[in-house]
């Protein structure tokens, strides 16, 4: 959602793709450098702004009523269901009784600011911390450092579990000149990390913090609710033509291309507003394409189904029985949402195939549709998935 070219979209396709070639790669390929990845692109094809979104609400205007205050600690309690921890002890009580979740939130601050190349190593260690924690959860991970006793603590002793670029430095002080090296940077990322959770604080009157806080959500729904406006108008012009279809299945026809025998299999996974273009083409504008494994992730294909959008799905006679054709070029369908996130949708009860799955994010309403992808649990859990779907043989 709210997909546009910028440095922050460039470094979190880097960390969404790191994070895939660690956890799928080993699934999908004979080797994980084998994965091949195509991000097909088309926000600049989709809204504009007449006026540069300055319909935002601006502060300094007239209350129409009484003005209710917010307190943006209220968002940290119900992360915690009960009282706020202390600043240094916030990843150190998930940990004790959610350990994916203290990864999850660790790496997903950490891989904000990273390079591409810090990317890569912060997947591989992420990759063995979420596994690590999927242990703990089961009480099966007695080195999980959930006694420490702060996050200073258990930073050092999970990086210390961790066997990924072990023989590297791991020292944490800076060097003044030259280049550190991969495992040494990501600590940095990862101590980063802590240190803003520690500054972490409402800050300013309530007024600025409703301000703050709506500022991105408003710019994030604005953008979607334009591109799909776009998209639509597009498809009904220009049918197969349009546009933002033409460079989306470009994609899948040179993924279908790519096909080797170290990289069989031909997964899309799409976001938001991709699931309906990828929906929308396999089932109606090129019926011809298909996939192994497509996976909608915080997705709107089961509402638009229903709101009559897609040409492919008839009107159901008798919608407690009647269920909406999948095309045939759909091998497996996975449907991932997250129940606090509003531009998620189910498929199963509209759809004869596909399965849903339940993912929390813990980010709540206002992140929760952007946060899929930063979760190194969540990649975890799709390669497991995906694994199970694909037969044991491998082909082109």
């Amino acid at each position: 959602m709210s997909t546009r070219e910028s440095t922050a979209h460039r470094r979190a396709v880097a960390q969404r793709d790191a994070l895939l070639r660690a956890m799928l790669g080993p699934v999908l390929c004979t080797a994980p450098g084998e994965l091949r990845m195509l991000n097909p692109y088309w926000g600049d094809l989709g809204a504009r702004f007449a006026w540069n979104n300055a319909s935002f609400p601006p502060g300094g205007v007239e209350a129409f009523g009484s003005d209710v205050p917010e307190d943006l600690a209220a968002l940290l309690i119900e992360l915690f269901e009960n009282a706020v921890p202390e600043p240094n002890q916030v990843v150190t009580a998930l940990a004790r009784h959610t350990p994916c979740e203290a990864v999850d939130l660790l790496w997903m601050l950490a891989t904000e600011r990273a390079t591409a190349q810090e990317a890569d190593v912060l997947a591989g260690m992420g990759a063995e911390a979420a596994a690590l924690a999927e242990r703990a959860a089961m009480g099966q991970a007695p080195n999980w450092p959930a006694d420490a006793t702060d996050d200073d603590e258990f930073l050092v002793r999970l990086i210390g579990e961790l066997t990924v670029g072990r023989a590297e430095t791991v020292s944490t002080q800076e060097k003044f000149g030259g280049r550190p090296g991969g495992r040494r940077v990501a600590v940095l990322r990862l101590r980063e990390a802590l240190g803003r959770l520690t500054m972490a604080a409402p800050r300013g009157g309530a007024s600025a913090v409703r301000l703050a806080v709506r500022r991105p959500a408003h710019a994030a729904g604005t953008q979607f609710i334009g591109d799909v406006l776009a998209y639509f108008r597009q498809r009904e012009d220009l049918g197969a033509g349009a546009p933002i279809a033409v460079r989306v299945a470009d994609a899948l026809d040179e993924g279908a291309r790519l096909r080797s025998s170290a990289d069989p299999w031909l997964v899309v996974i799409a976001h938001s507003m991709g699931g309906n273009i990828v929906y929308d083409l396999l089932s109606h504008l090129r019926p011809d394409l298909g996939c192994d494994v497509l996976v909608t992730v915080g997705s709107q294909v089961g509402l638009f189904a229903e709101l009559g959008q897609f040409p492919a799905v008839p009107a159901p006679e008798n919608p407690a029985q009647d269920r909406a054709p999948v095309p045939k070029g759909i091998r497996n369908w996975i449907n991932v949402f997250d129940p606090v996130d509003i531009l998620s949708f189910a498929i199963s009860p509209i759809f004869a195939a596909g399965e849903d799955y339940r993912y929390s994010t813990g980010r709540g309403l206002l992140a929760a549709h952007s946060s899929y992808f930063r979760l190194p649990s969540f990649h975890r859990r799709l390669a497991e998935r995906i694994a199970a779907l694909l037969p044991a043989e491998r082909h082109v």
